[in-house]
């Protein structure tokens, strides 16, 4: 006997898009997605801000790096460029992975779709066979059917 499906996870139907989205990382893909997961966090700007806060006032008192802060603009701007092009590759990733989450919405709304129309047509015809007048409901589906969903009200 089968074994019975312990969650949508578990389901043969139900493709697991994030495994699957990981599996075609490269491992330097695989590093832009954790720099760029890390320096999204509340904690990093919080860091970026107070090494900022903390080498004004050390390069204002001991004139290491005094008022332009020269030195402290150079490395900001340099760890900007860098980070640009890590957080490039990092929304591509992303966008990637929502357009495959996107498709396997799809597959399975498409599947459940199926099996609906499919449980419609089995319970009319088991109507049918005991006699119970099912014209409205035949109606119904039928409208439902032929309807168009951008002009549907709601």
């Amino acid at each position: 006997m089968d074994k019975p499906v312990q969650s949508i996870g578990d389901h043969p139907l139900a493709r697991d898009v994030n495994a699957e989205h990981d599996a075609q990382l490269s491992p330097l893909e695989r590093i832009c997605k954790s720099i760029a997961d890390w320096t999204g966090a509340p904690l990093a700007l919080l860091g970026a801000v107070a090494v900022q806060f903390v080498w004004i006032v050390v390069g204002s008192l001991t004139h290491w790096d005094p008022f332009p802060f020269a030195f402290l603009l150079t490395a900001s701007n340099v760890i900007q460029l860098i980070l640009i092009f890590i957080l490039a590759v990092g929304q591509r990733q992303s966008s990637e992975h929502a357009e495959l989450r996107a498709e396997s919405d799809h597959e399975a709304i498409s599947r459940l779709l199926y099996h609906q129309e499919a449980q419609e047509q089995i319970l009319l015809k088991l109507a049918a066979k005991i006699d119970v007048d099912v014209t409205a409901v035949r109606t119904l589906i039928e409208r439902l059917a032929s309807e168009d969903p951008a002009q549907a009200p709601g």
